[in-house]
């Protein structure tokens, strides 16, 4: 069976993951396709948001004379944290992950 078409608004970190997962993985449910579709436009977003800081730099000066954070930060994290997100709702990380702390010694 062929995998699935590479979606044609996909961005080229989004149709490189796209491509990547669906030779790793028979992903063939409508649902699934439509989440592996929205993790590369993460990608896709995350890559552009990242251009644009490397090249601004991290922080900018408001119209007060303020130093704040580039507003392209928000775009990378809302980005990483909505790709992870979508990667558990796929499944893909077979593994269980191990304690994030070991117990406490009472």
């Amino acid at each position: 069976m062929r995998p699935p078409r590479t979606p044609s608004d996909l961005g080229t970190e989004g149709k490189r993951f796209w491509k990547k997962v669906l030779s790793e993985f028979a992903i063939r449910d409508t649902h699934d396709l439509e989440r592996l579709k929205m993790a590369g436009k993460c990608l896709d977003d995350l890559a552009e948001a990242e251009k644009r800081v490397k090249t601004d730099g991290m922080f900018a000066v408001n119209r007060y004379g303020k130093t704040v954070e580039h507003p392209g930060l928000k775009i990378i994290r809302d980005s990483r944290m909505l790709f992870l997100k979508t990667m558990r709702e796929l499944c893909l990380d077979t593994q269980t992950p191990g304690e994030s702390r070991p117990k406490g010694l009472y």
